[in-house]
């Protein structure tokens, strides 16, 4: 199993909009910020936004919110957003042009593995990941504040 760099992306800029919760973030600051074009940004966030994930918020000072608490959106969910909609693309090509068959052992093994590592993708919230990076801030400033004592 292999996470796109798409729904990497799309879990970098949830995250960002984690951290302003109530207040909108626009896509050219979050191009920015994650060195992405604005376009591939606007791709990311249609998909998001039509899996419930986001909102737009328009007018000045407008851009995109969380559409529910981050305690509620799971990593899994923005894997899914993002991922599922292109191998369904792909999925029903290929069950036009395949005849159902024998399916090798190892293709099992790895659609069992990719249903694991899902599982626990939506067991970590936007929330979790949040909070454990402020507390490794916070350790990492209390570590240099002891060496520099």
């Amino acid at each position: 199993m292999k996470l796109s760099s798409r729904s990497d992306y799309a879990a970098k800029a949830m995250l960002e909009l984690s951290t302003t919760p109530d207040k909108p973030v626009n896509l050219a600051y979050l191009a920015q910020v994650e060195d992405i074009s604005i376009s591939y940004l606007e791709q990311i966030f249609s998909l998001l936004r039509k899996h419930g994930l986001v909102k737009s918020v328009r007018g000045p000072g407008g851009g995109y919110i969380l559409s529910k608490p981050m305690s509620e959106i799971t990593i899994g969910d923005i894997v899914r957003a993002i991922d599922m909609s292109r191998k369904s693309k792909k999925i029903e090509h290929a069950e036009k042009y395949t005849e159902p068959s024998y399916q090798p052992a190892s293709q099992k093994m790895w659609e069992q593995l990719s249903t694991m590592v899902y599982d626990h993708l939506n067991t970590i919230s936007l929330a979790d990941v949040h909070n454990t990076s402020k507390q490794q801030i916070e350790h990492e400033r209390d570590s240099s504040e002891t060496r520099a004592a």
